[in-house]
């Protein structure tokens, strides 16, 4: 008997894959995928008689979505709607913000070695006070007769990632600066950026409604899909969730005007 079914039941999406179009190189996997949807849509266009009833409606403009939702936040998902590329890198340079403490020696020693203008790395850091709030900001300055920094002046040695202050500065400071960091990746919203349009694959679960052992592999294979960049939201929270939705686009040169397969297959017979 050929394999031909009809009701199925759907256990997940096990992930959606997207494609570069021009050389079908995987862009971004997302695997924890909620509540994805599926629609399509026409415009009718009614036809009607001299007294106005309706003879048939004729449908055109076949358009189709694609909406989920990713459990995690994907670096990969955001970089494709915000129309840019996730950059990875060795070293990168990235904004620093510390609270280190000043020891007894009235020094403060960063976690990483600011860089910028050479000799002005940081020009400026603040004191906090012991209710946490700011006290009196400090700037950069040379050494004076003595070594030792001027009233309400820092040293600053970028090298050995220290900062010397005056004899009279205990407690906390706050430091912004710039540093290298290892093993960074960078993802860019710029304001004149658009989504490519990209070939997705939907991969799922199927099982059979009389038996429920048997498992059916399924994909539904969408040649054009664009990220819809109009209403991203980012949930900055450890419970938010990252939402995503596709415009599907037919090709113009494509008399078929597909827009989407769906696809099963009975594994088990391979």
């Amino acid at each position: 008997m050929s394999f031909n079914p009809n009701e199925l039941i759907l256990e997940k999406i096990r992930a959606v894959e997207e494609y570069d179009l021009a050389t079908n190189e995987l862009v971004g996997r997302y695997t924890q995928i909620e509540s994805p949807s599926l629609k399509t849509a026409a415009t009718g266009t009614a036809v009607t008689d001299a007294m106005g009833a309706e003879i048939t409606t004729f449908y055109n403009a076949q358009t189709g979505t694609f909406d989920f939702t990713n459990s995690l936040f994907s670096l990969d998902l955001a970089a494709s709607q915000f129309g840019s590329s996730k950059e990875v890198a060795e070293e990168m340079k990235r904004p620093v913000s510390e609270t280190v403490a000043v020891d007894g020696a009235h020094k403060a020693v960063l976690k990483y070695i600011p860089v910028g203008t050479q000799g002005a790395e940081i020009t400026s850091v603040k004191v906090i006070n012991d209710d946490n709030t700011f006290g009196k900001t400090y700037t950069l300055s040379a050494a004076g007769d003595n070594g030792t920094p001027a009233d309400g002046t820092f040293l600053l040695d970028a090298a050995s990632k220290t900062l010397t202050f005056p004899e009279d500065v205990t407690g906390r400071v706050f430091v912004r600066y710039n540093a290298i960091t290892g093993n960074t990746v960078k993802i860019t919203k710029t304001s004149d950026s658009i989504p490519e349009v990209r070939s997705l694959l939907v991969h799922a679960l199927f099982h059979d409604p009389c038996n429920t052992n048997l498992v059916y592999s399924g994909v539904i294979s969408i040649p054009r899909a664009q990220i819809d960049p109009s209403a991203v939201e980012l949930s900055l929270t450890s419970e938010g969730k990252h939402a995503a939705s596709y415009k599907l686009q037919k090709s113009y040169c494509d008399e078929n005007a597909k827009l989407f397969d769906i696809i099963v297959s009975d594994d088990s017979a391979a």
